[in-house]
């Protein structure tokens, strides 16, 4: 056809494409190989299209955090006080309180002290006034606002003895004040160089406790159900008829100042163990709940799985072995303190205690801390030289002559309770066997009898109390020149590491000739009956250094009472100056000099043995995202980047960053 004819018939149809209509029938038109090209041509089309798409969606649609979801996360222990003033003691409590409180600092994912409800700070020259100006955007979960008047209440009700708060010590003598409502100051007696980081303590909001006596702080319901102005806010929670909460309920804060969180609800179930058709790590296998607040190297394996993440987080605390000399004289004596060092193989703790998940230490300060030194001298295992200390001042006993001796004295100190005492015997031979007999004739028969039964009981009992006091294992004893048996009781918390721990230190000073009992006290009385009243010869427990490198809660002669931290009863008035020093001078090469002094003298006097440095693990499905915390101070500071966490996303359109 010529072009003359297409312009003509262009001009009467009017177009230069096919209709619709006749493109339904192009297939008349088009033979089968034509038919086949174009077949052809519109898949390609089409995959090109599809391709062309989905590239676009990657580049600019992206999946980011959306509110929404819970977290579930399981717990061994239970709930106390839910309040800033006291939840030290209780990893439960400080984990909860760090979710529903904030204070004038914290600590940021990368364990930096940065301000929270401050907005800044200065110091004065004299390094003994710190004011805060605060942020004017914080609401208190009822909605009131927050203002410098809560922060100086809560500061005056920690210096009031009363109260009973384990910070009274740290802020005695500070004068707290608040200049205007969104101005607070505090002035120190003296400099104290890691002031600001005991400023991370939560704050309570003075219009919920003003009226509440000083005495009955710890009585009101406040301390379960918290009004703070943290991220989440207190929902509900649940108890069994015995009173023990199994369940606590936290929820979104809405009006949170800083970024609010992308998890709407934070559930805490409580458990009485980890193991156990009933416990912690069961309830994580079955995917009943979201996170572990702790794993313990024994249940590693058991938790590791598909779906589950691990997160092992570096933590400035440590395990140790502190010795209550006011209580055991035995323990006054230096060559005893080093013959228990030199008999501990500490890898072999380690590794066969918390399946080599640590580091071993031998001063209590830790790498990376001011004052650290590499080159620290250490005990090296040697149960022969530890022999030869004891040898110069406590003779040996065999097991067996002390096995009779210890079964004459119980013999007589149990007579009278079985009423042995009461009525003269003697032993009559008979053909078979020797009986026990009453001297009195005139003893009637089943009086008889029944002396008879009580020597059985009684003899058992000894038995018994021998299995508990006597090591099989043990061959020797030791006594000195006053008859005196050298023996010793390890008080700790009934935790599995623990107990572990414990129990293979029991038999490296049994081969000493050392007496040694554990003694093992549950968790929940444990500061009652243990911290409170010093109540052990040897006590193995752990300790949270924090944030700052300060020596002086756990080593000051200050703090040798509850609530202080020395656990060793220790005091030394050159080691008191030394931390004293340290607090007050901002000259970082005297604060190093100070330390290395005090380590120096601490690893000469022995007043502890330190073991090793714990890792900890806490467990998260892979359903939670953004979680992002490589180093700890404490346990609860894994939610330093808590509102980052989210379970829920939603689709963004925008180019992805390279």
């Amino acid at each position: 056809m010529s072009a003359h004819d297409m312009h003509v018939l262009k001009k009467v149809h009017g177009r230069s494409y096919p209709s619709i209509k006749q493109v339904r029938h192009i297939g008349r038109i088009l033979s089968p190989l034509e038919r086949l090209a174009l077949r052809g041509a519109m898949f390609v089309m089409l995959v090109a299209i599809v391709w062309f798409a989905w590239g676009f969606s990657s580049r600019y649609r992206t999946q980011v955090p959306a509110v929404g979801g819970t977290y579930i996360e399981a717990v061994v222990g239970e709930i106390q006080f839910i309040n800033p003033l006291f939840a030290t003691q209780g990893a439960v409590d400080q984990d909860v309180a760090r979710l529903v409180y904030s204070g004038l600092m914290r600590y940021d994912k990368d364990q930096q002290l940065v301000t929270d409800l401050a907005e800044r700070y200065t110091v004065s020259d004299d390094k003994k006034t710190y004011t805060f100006d605060l942020r004017k955007d914080v609401l208190w979960h009822d909605e009131n606002p927050f203002t410098a008047y809560d922060v100086a209440f809560t500061f005056d009700h920690i210096q009031e003895p009363q109260v009973g708060s384990p910070f009274f010590v740290s802020f005695q003598g500070v004068e707290v004040k608040a200049v205007d409502d969104y101005t607070v100051s505090f002035t120190l007696a003296e400099p104290f160089q890691p002031f600001l980081s005991s400023l991370t303590i939560g704050i309570l909001p003075e219009h919920i406790w003003m009226d509440i006596p000083l005495e009955r702080f710890k009585l009101v319901k406040n301390n379960i159900k918290p009004i703070g102005t943290g991220p989440f806010q207190f929902s509900k929670l649940a108890q069994d008829e015995t009173g023990f909460i199994f369940q606590y309920e936290l929820a979104r804060f809405n009006s949170y100042y800083n970024q609010a969180s992308f998890i709407e609800q934070f559930i805490f179930q409580f458990f009485g163990a980890y193991d156990g058709d009933a416990g912690a790590i069961q309830a994580v296998r079955e995917g009943k709940v979201n996170g572990l607040h702790f794993v313990p190297a024994e249940y590693r394996d058991r938790v590791e799985r598909k779906h589950i993440h691990i997160h092992t987080l570096q933590s400035p605390q440590y395990t140790a072995l502190f010795f209550n000399q006011e209580r055991n004289p035995a323990l006054e004596e230096i060559d005893i303190r080093k013959a228990l060092s030199l008999s501990l193989d500490k890898d072999r703790l380690l590794h066969e205690g918390l399946d080599g998940d640590g580091k071993v230490i031998h001063s209590p300060v830790l790498p990376g801390f001011v004052g650290y030194s590499s080159e620290i001298e250490e005990d090296a295992h040697n149960i022969e030289e530890a022999n030869t200390l004891l040898d110069d001042i406590w003779d040996r006993v065999s097991a067996e002559d002390y096995r009779k001796e210890r079964e004459e004295e119980l013999t007589e100190q149990l007579k009278e309770q079985f009423g042995l005492a009461t009525v003269a015997t003697t032993t009559r031979e008979t053909d078979d066997e020797e009986e026990l007999v009453p001297e009195e004739e005139s003893v009637a028969v089943e009086d008889q009898a029944e002396q008879v039964q009580a020597q059985k009981d009684m003899e058992e009992m000894i038995v018994k109390i021998l299995e508990e006091e006597l090591n099989d294992a043990q061959t020797f004893y030791r006594k000195n020149d006053d008859e005196v048996v050298l023996s010793l009781d390890i008080v700790t918390v009934k935790t599995e590491e623990y107990e572990q721990i414990a129990q293979r230190i029991a038999g490296f000073w049994g081969e000493l000739g050392i007496k040694t009992t554990v003694t093992f006290i549950d968790p929940k009385q444990f500061t009652r009956d243990v911290l409170k009243k010093r109540e052990y010869d040897v006590l193995l427990y752990g300790i949270i250094i924090g944030g700052d490198p300060d020596q002086y809660p756990f080593w000051h002669s200050s703090q040798i009472a509850y609530p202080g931290l020395n656990l060793a009863q220790y005091v030394n008035r050159e080691v008191d100056e030394l931390l004293e020093n340290a607090r007050e001078t901002d000259d970082e090469a005297k604060r190093v000099e100070y330390y290395k002094t005090f380590e120096s003298t601490i690893l000469e006097e022995r007043p502890a043995i330190f073991l090793y440095t714990p890792l900890y693990r806490y467990a998260t499905s892979d359903h939670v995202q953004g979680v992002d915390v490589t180093r700890i101070f404490n346990p609860a500071d894994r939610f330093a980047d808590i509102t980052n966490w989210y379970i829920k996303t939603r689709a963004s359109w925008g180019a992805q960053q390279e």
